[in-house]
């Protein structure tokens, strides 16, 4: 199924909502899933407006100009990972109050929101956008990932560098670095995977990932 189906399932379900509301939503689930299938470049606004029963008027009376539809679209679900985040390492500095939390406690928290917010059609779409977004006008890929992932990407960078006492700062960057661009490429699923595997691994199956991706992860960012 297509998140421009999922899209559509969902904005059904929002029929009952205040009409303000309601246009809201309708014009964000067809932005997601038209950004996500097509990319910034290949999706009109008058697309959009048209897949949510709207005309163009009201969708720059809701959003403005395309560019700002595209931040409040990818915002809308995003905000879900770091929310998710927050609350685990909050969780784990709770559960660890000497600060030293362990490395793949630190890594699962971090990951696992990201990796998994596919459970609903707007993370999906979110998912997607964000796979995208290496593709998109660079000014927009890094105001988006600033605004979204800065504060607790921050919060982690203090929490990792206590978890790897034996590297400098700017090795532990590098380190954090990389591991941002494994899980980001796993959520491209290119097919080499299944390529490599002769079909026995999925790629969409995040769920498998995450259990696998968490060990990796740790013992590169450990190692000496």
């Amino acid at each position: 199924m297509s998140v421009l189906t999922d899209a559509r399932e969902a904005g059904d379900a929002d029929a009952a909502a205040p009409v303000g509301a309601s246009v809201r939503n309708r014009i964000l689930d067809h932005a997601q899933a038209l950004f996500a299938e097509q990319g910034y470049a290949g999706t009109s606004t008058r697309a959009i407006a048209q897949g949510a029963g709207v005309n163009l008027a009201q969708l720059h009376y809701y959003f403005g100009a395309k560019r700002d539809l595209f931040k409040a679209a990818y915002l809308r679900g995003a905000a879900h990972v770091t929310e998710a985040r927050s609350r685990a390492l909050d969780q784990a500095r709770a559960e660890h109050p000497d600060g030293d939390i362990p490395l793949e406690r630190l890594v699962r928290a971090f990951v696992e929101p990201f990796m998994l917010n596919t459970a609903t059609p707007e993370g999906r779409a979110t998912m997607a956008m964000h796979a995208r977004l290496h593709t998109e006008p660079d000014d927009i890929g890094k105001e988006v990932l600033a605004q979204v992932y800065d504060e607790t990407t921050l919060a982690y960078t203090e929490a990792f560098r206590r978890a790897l006492p034996h590297l400098s700062f700017e090795t532990a960057c590098w380190r954090l670095y990389f591991m941002m661009g494994a899980y980001r490429y796993t959520l491209m699923r290119t097919g080499r995977l299944e390529a490599m595997s002769g079909g026995l691994c999925d790629s969409g199956d995040f769920a498998r990932a995450v259990e696998e991706i968490v060990p990796f992860l740790a013992a590169g960012l450990k190692a000496p």
